[in-house]
């Protein structure tokens, strides 16, 4: 799932001086290629992943691999270091990153390395392959995949007498009534964060709606341009649901000031049952899972079986264009993203073949059965408006009409002219 960290001075990396000064840096025995990979997950999240490149080394001594961790992620520093003529051979990139990290040229385009040397089940089952290719070339491979998963306590559901988890947002609203008012408000129904903030994770959720009635924040027309994909009365009608949610007690309107979907109101609130629904990204919850002691399950968002109803998110993996070897860099590459590798990598592989064979715990079947369905946030890119421009203008409206603020027909207003002046820029 994408994570909103920013380069500071202060960050906390792992890093060896070889990372900094060059690719495939090291002393090499006569025949042996001396890779290095760099990943920007915490060390603590990555001992699979750090099990599967010894794997490689022990079964491969011509191409042994330095797996560098820097932390948090940066694509400024990887667009240095190239530039510089150094940098990791092959870098983890997350998806939005991607199209930043190709357009100088950072990257190495990879057709002709799949060409020579193509991937076991070929390219055709890739998960948000469109955001790795730009201008009709492909510059990184899709590697881990994530989106968001409902998340629940089966006992809270149960205990209201709903039976099974909402496949509908409409049922979704009545269930969470249904157990907040049941628990006499002891239990919320659905917590999700609603403050105002760009970073407020209720972007999601509203995008999730959105798309599974059959429209688009922005989409780009046959001529090229763009423009708002919903009409004022739907979004209008999007902005009324959210707000419903806390007039009607399925929500409390103390979320109206949470931000992230990780904040302890909704994971402790979970963990101990005063929170009987929300909705959370896969390594979030494989915590939360820990944490509620085997309480908590998932399923598919509502609609989240139908396609491009639900967000796809992920990493990719890229090859330096400074790397001296493109042939063992790729190798590496495939391996990295073969079934092998997540025998141990506690990640979903961005692969349709390759998750069929990921045996995933119960809890997470949400997940699991819904990746297929999802695509990514590349449908809003392209225009003059950057995804992060649009989270801002729409969170703030939604938390202006849940405050009181302005009703739903002047905040739909509101975002729609944003959105028109946004992406014509």
């Amino acid at each position: 799932m994408r994570k909103r960290r920013a380069f500071a001075l202060g960050m906390a990396i792992t890093l060896s001086a070889a990372v900094l000064t060059g690719c495939s840096a090291g002393s090499s025995a006569p025949g042996t290629v001396h890779l290095v990979f760099r990943q920007f997950d915490p060390a603590s999240e990555v001992t699979g992943l750090r099990a599967a490149v010894d794997q490689w080394n022990k079964a491969h001594s011509d191409i042994q691999v330095d797996m560098q961790t820097l932390s948090p992620n940066s694509p400024q520093q990887l667009a240095r270091e190239a530039n510089s003529g150094s940098g990791p051979d092959i870098a983890q990139v997350g998806f939005a990153d991607v199209s930043f990290l190709a357009k100088p040229k950072i990257l190495m385009p990879i057709d002709q390395l799949m060409k020579k040397d193509p991937l076991p089940g070929g390219t055709s089952d890739l998960l948000a392959s469109d955001m790795t290719k730009l201008d009709g070339k492909t510059w990184a491979l899709p590697w881990t995949a994530d989106t968001m998963a409902l998340v629940y306590r089966p006992s809270s559901l149960s205990a209201a007498g709903v039976s099974s988890p909402p496949t509908t947002w409409e049922q979704l609203a009545k269930d969470a009534t249904a157990i907040s008012s049941k628990s006499n408000d002891k239990t919320a129904g659905f917590c999700f964060g609603a403050a105002g903030a760009a970073t407020a994770s209720q972007w999601f959720a509203i995008n999730y709606y959105i798309w599974d009635h059959g429209h688009t924040l922005v989409a780009k027309g046959s001529d090229g341009s763009w423009e708002p994909g919903i009409t004022e009365p739907d979004l209008a009608s999007t902005i009324d649901y959210f707000n419903g949610l806390f007039s009607s007690g399925a929500t409390p309107k103390s979320y109206q000031s949470v931000n992230d979907y990780s904040a302890p109101s909704i994971a402790n609130g979970l963990a101990n049952g005063t929170c009987a629904m929300t909705y959370e990204p896969p390594q979030t919850f494989k915590t939360l899972a820990k944490t509620a002691k085997g309480n908590v399950t998932t399923a598919p968002m509502p609609g989240g079986l139908t396609d491009g109803a639900t967000h796809l998110g992920g990493r990719a993996l890229a090859i330096n264009r400074n790397t001296k070897h493109a042939d063992a860099a790729w190798e590496f590459v495939k391996y990295l993203a073969s079934a092998t590798t997540f025998k141990t990598y506690d990640q979903y592989p961005a692969s349709n073949a390759t998750l069929k064979q990921v045996n995933a715990p119960k809890a997470q079947e949400g997940f699991v059965k819904q990746l297929p369905h999802a695509q990514s946030f590349a449908r809003y890119i392209g225009s003059a408006m950057p995804i992060a421009s649009m989270e801002q203008l729409v969170n703030q409206q939604f938390s202006a009409v849940y405050s009181g603020q302005k009703n739903s027909s002047d905040a739909a207003t509101a975002i729609l002219d944003g959105l028109k002046t946004g992406v014509r820029g």
